[in-house]
């Protein structure tokens, strides 16, 4: 039985030194599509007070459904965000200081969308009207009521829209133009 857990225990080391010596760091696209034929920068970040949250989120798109746990941390004008598998290891650690975004992505993996496309959606449920709309598109709008905020392209349609609580932490993005829905359970 020692033998057997000493093993164990040797595999699983020599695992996480392959996926730690695996990780690669890089300054990524700070453009993200609204739609096909629409980009946007991500927005300036100015967070009036600290936030630190875990959150579950479950990603529903074209008939899969995943998981991740997302560590998020930010003051000021850095944000921070790590994303896990659901058995807790590490995928990708995003940072995003005075509008440069650098990744760490220690297990890759084909599904996640980019990193910049994350972050929008985070800043979506985050930010102040003011700092996502004067990154729109000419012609789209953004509309805030009391528990939705909601991204129109020029025709009016819908493209993206976050729903939240009664305590304003979001709960959902639907990105009705891509396709894919993000539930949010806040783990805090």
């Amino acid at each position: 039985m020692r033998k057997l857990t000493a093993i164990i225990c040797a595999v699983t080391c020599a695992a996480t030194l392959a996926l730690v010596g695996c990780a690669t760091t890089q300054q990524v696209s700070q453009q993200v599509h609204l739609t096909p034929s629409h980009t946007v920068p991500l927005p300036k970040l100015r967070l009036d007070q600290p936030i630190s949250r875990e959150q579950l989120l479950t990603i529903k798109y074209q008939g899969r459904e995943d998981q991740v746990l997302v560590l998020l941390e930010g003051q000021d004008q850095e944000l921070k965000l790590s994303v896990l598998n659901p058995l807790g290891i590490r995928v990708v650690d995003a940072s995003y200081d005075a509008g440069q975004l650098s990744v760490t992505t220690h297990i890759q993996i084909e599904q996640l969308p980019p990193a910049a496309q994350v972050l929008f959606d985070i800043f979506l449920g985050i930010l102040p009207h003011d700092n996502i709309a004067a990154v729109l598109p000419e012609g789209f709008t953004l509309q805030d009521e009391a528990r939705t905020r909601t991204i129109y392209d020029e025709r009016g349609q819908v493209v993206e829209q976050v729903t939240f609580d009664p305590n304003h932490n979001a709960t959902g993005i639907h990105h009705q133009v891509f396709g894919y829905i993000i539930e949010i359970n806040d783990l805090n």
